[in-house]
């Protein structure tokens, strides 16, 4: 059997940051908060966990004498103030690409553009970028739910930094049915870029793609969603515990791929039971 796998995989640069910020919190020993996940993985939130860190549903639950780790995906100002008046020290694990989103956000508003964000509404990344925002800007996830009688005649288009490009494209093109001017801030992060086309390719030369990363991980989703598009015998694992032997019936080729913040260790554990299996 045939595994193929780009030359990079395992998770991406903000990830790695937010992960070793948090893990020098951790070693000085004080207590740690975190209000969600660090990132979509269940294995580096487990590892944190295992740790010390604490999620808690509300930065009301952090103790003075504890710390405060904002997670990748970044937070609004009022979320931010919220934490300055509680005089905790922070620890700011932000993707440097989430906040240039933001600050793109921002300037578009002031600029004097409607602002409509591709992205998913109830990712915690958008969130944070709508609380930068004094006006109300659009979300819409693909093109078909664009609804031209909300667009004004000046737009200004950002994407949430894990989104695929194919679907920003087409939400890109409805657009133009409406508006007379339209500015664009390519805020998809370069390495979520690299990683759908080293998806399209692998996809395209081997009998099985397996995507590997958390089922609510939004990048991991849709490069599942984009290899299905090019071959259809596609699917996506958490883990190789989760790999059944039943999904290589006939396949003589494999390609793996990981999501942005699927650690290379989960990839290779992948590639080891694949071999393993082949070899009976």
């Amino acid at each position: 059997m045939r595994i193929l796998t780009p030359k990079k995989i395992g998770c991406c640069f903000g990830v790695n940051r937010a992960v070793k910020l948090t893990e020098e919190a951790l070693s000085k020993g004080v207590p740690a908060y975190i209000t969600g996940e660090l990132v979509h993985n269940d294995a580096i939130t487990r590892k944190l966990s295992e740790r010390g860190l604490r999620e808690t549903k509300s930065i009301n639950d952090v103790k003075k004498d504890g710390i405060l780790i904002i997670r990748a995906h970044g937070i609004s100002p009022d979320e931010r103030a919220k934490v300055a008046a509680k005089k905790i020290e922070i620890v700011d694990a932000t993707c440097p690409i989430v906040r240039q989103a933001q600050i793109a956000a921002k300037k578009l508003e002031e600029e004097g553009y409607q602002v409509l964000i591709v992205g998913d509404k109830d990712h915690a990344e958008i969130k944070g970028i709508l609380g930068h925002l004094s006006a109300k800007a659009l979300v819409v996830a693909t093109h078909k739910e664009v609804d031209q009688a909300k667009l004004k005649y000046k737009v200004g288009l950002i994407f949430q930094t894990t989104h695929s490009v194919e679907l920003c494209r087409d939400v890109v093109a409805e657009v133009m049915r409406v508006a007379h001017e339209i500015k664009i801030i390519n805020t998809i992060c370069a390495d979520i870029r690299k990683r759908q086309e080293d998806a399209v390719k692998l996809a395209q030369k081997v009998d099985l793609m397996i995507v590997v990363g958390s089922h609510h991980s939004s990048n991991t989703l849709k490069l599942k969603k984009l290899c299905h598009n090019y071959n259809k015998n596609t699917i996506q694992i958490e883990s190789a515990k989760y790999l059944k032997p039943s999904a290589l019936k006939g396949v003589k080729s494999v390609g793996i791929i990981g999501g942005a913040s699927t650690p290379d260790v989960l990839i290779e554990e992948v590639k080891n039971k694949l071999k393993n299996i082949s070899r009976k």
